[in-house]
């Protein structure tokens, strides 16, 4: 299953790359919408200058790989009511799932839009492609609540008509997970710079909760550095090997990782759920494959 994980990821990527839409593209992309006019202004922002435009969440965006936003709004005929979008271009999917994910939450009413989407109060973001989408009003009727996921579906369509979650999320098991809880983690997982890539959901047994990580090395070689340089900063003298060992990490608790290829599969379980860490791992990685 990684393998074929590995060559949609790849394929992905590049498909991004070939429908790396322009702001004019995208702009081309939006719908007439009766009683709405799109406004002729278009902002375009890049990793120079987002923070002119959002200020302190600029950080996160530019951690998840961000390449280029482009905002515009529609604004409604004879009143003054507006609905703004903002399009975060990404590297990857997987980059645009980081911050998607970090953003979401679980009571947030889920729409089949893209990937997949969400509304709250006066909002409408959606992932599709490398394509992170957010549009946001005001205005909190139910008419232009309609519009905005109009408008939603019609871009998510066109963006990426075959949008889908990261295929690595299916390597989680079901059983125990929190809903919604997968997130995906560019760089410094645990806090720690040497772990990058990061696949992680959260589950709860007994009302105790733990986590379940799945890391890509991008090859076996990176894998084992990573887990070299994390026994280093636990002082343990070990050779890294493939198969389970122990992290004693000082600030996370004891992490059991298994290494196998390219993936590190590891267990934080701060919260002390009664789990058999060495069959649950194993689990994981024989759900993965070679």
């Amino acid at each position: 299953m990684i393998k074929k994980y590995i060559i949609l990821l790849f394929l992905a990527g590049c498909a991004c790359a070939a429908r790396a839409q322009t702001p004019a593209e995208l702009r081309a992309m939006l719908p007439a919408v009766d009683g709405w006019t799109l406004s002729d202004k278009t902002e375009v922002f890049n990793r120079d200058n987002l923070f002119d435009r959002i200020n302190g969440a600029a950080d996160a965006f530019l951690i998840c790989n961000f390449v280029e936003m482009t905002a515009l709004d529609y604004f409604k005929d004879g009143s003054k009511s507006y609905v703004t979008l903002q399009l975060y271009r990404h590297a990857t999917p997987a980059d645009a799932f980081a911050i998607y994910s970090a953003e979401r939450t679980p009571d947030m009413t889920f729409l089949d839009i893209g990937a997949e989407g969400y509304s709250a109060g006066g909002i409408v973001y959606f992932l599709s492609g490398c394509m992170y989408v957010k549009l946001s009003t005001s205005d909190e009727s139910a008419g232009t609540a309609a519009m905005m996921e109009k408008v939603a579906r019609a871009l998510a369509a066109k963006i990426d008509a075959k949008a889908a979650l990261p295929g690595m999320l299916k390597v989680f098991p079901a059983g125990d997970k929190q809903p919604r809880s997968e997130v995906y983690i560019v760089e410094s997982f645990m806090g720690h710079k040497f772990l990058h890539s990061a696949y992680r959901a959260t589950y709860a047994k007994d009302g105790k909760e733990y986590q379940l990580f799945i890391i890509d090395g991008k090859t076996r070689a990176g894998a084992g550095k990573m887990l070299a340089d994390y026994l280093k900063f636990a002082r343990q003298p070990e050779t890294p090997a493939e198969g389970l060992v122990t992290v004693h990490d000082r600030f996370n608790g004891d992490i059991p990782v298994l290494w196998r290829g390219r993936y590190l599969f590891g267990l934080v379980n701060e919260g002390g759920a009664q789990v058999d860490a060495g069959a649950l791992l194993a689990r994981v990685a024989a759900a993965a494959g070679d």
